[in-house]
């Protein structure tokens, strides 16, 4: 159960803004009234995150404070909006702010994970990112599996450094060729799992679920984390299930570019 009984979707989006915060290492990360606004440093829809800080009755004033942040930076961002925070607002009418709709994102937790229905693969290593060797192999597999580029993803995760508390990440080899992984933000007794994924070429092998049980009982056992959460993209949401996940929330994401100079 949720510590001291809070909300499933609470514990899901307060550690999706605290994994957020990951990508603020080189930028800023500004409290705005009703928001936290993101900026990696850099153009980039995908690591500059803006998310309400609680529910909202009037959606329209914390967009134009975000939007005025972001205008301010001269930089695209991404917008994340918990279902229970905002009712899912008409895509024409965010089309005022600037804002394109991209997807939907189910919210999920989990208990601790089930004892696995077949024998897990054992030709894998997985290792800890410690060393710039270790973040510079984590860049390397965000930009091939999530089709970031690679430039962009040395400056968000190749940074030895930043790889510290709350913030794990989790590569596995085969043999010695790296090719799956995985970034855990841990609070609360809560473990949040981020960017995993596996090689195209070595998909379909278990090596997404072997990871993330490597994650989930070092979350358990160093970190004290018992429950889990992330949000699901289709492709990995019957493997989620499969570990225990159900969704509590959903979110709704949207997109704006960068005003022109």
């Amino acid at each position: 159960m949720p510590p001291m009984g809070t909300p499933p979707h609470v514990l899901i989006e307060t550690n999706h803004r605290l994994a957020s915060r990951f990508y603020a290492h080189a930028g800023s990360a500004v409290a705005l009234p009703g928001a936290l606004a993101i900026h990696s440093g850099y153009n980039s829809t995908a690591f500059n995150i803006s998310s309400l800080t609680g529910p909202t009755l009037h959606l329209p004033s914390v967009l134009r404070r975000v939007t005025a942040h972001y205008d301010q930076l001269r930089t695209g961002s991404a917008l994340w909006l918990c279902e229970q925070y905002a009712s899912p607002p008409d895509r024409a009418a965010m089309l005022d702010y600037g804002y394109t709709f991209q997807q939907s994102a189910p919210g999920m937790l989990g208990d601790s994970f089930p004892a696995p229905r077949h024998a897990l693969t054992s030709d894998l290593t997985i290792r800890c990112v410690e060393t710039a060797q270790d973040a510079l192999v984590f860049s390397h597999l965000v930009s091939i599996i999530f089709h970031v580029s690679f430039p962009l993803c040395q400056c968000i995760y190749g940074n030895h450094s930043v790889w510290q508390a709350p913030v794990y990440g989790f590569l596995a080899y085969r043999v010695e060729e790296p090719v799956a992984c995985a970034m855990v933000t841990a609070d609360n007794g809560v473990a949040g799992f981020y960017s995993v994924g596996t090689l195209p070429h070595f998909q379909a092998r278990g090596y997404g679920e072997k990871i993330m049980r490597h994650a989930a009982a070092y979350s358990e056992t160093h970190l004290g984390c018992r429950l889990s959460v992330l949000q699901s993209s289709p492709a990995g949401r019957k493997l989620y299930e499969r570990l225990g996940f159900r969704e509590f929330t959903r979110f709704s994401i949207f997109n704006r570019l960068a005003v022109p100079k």
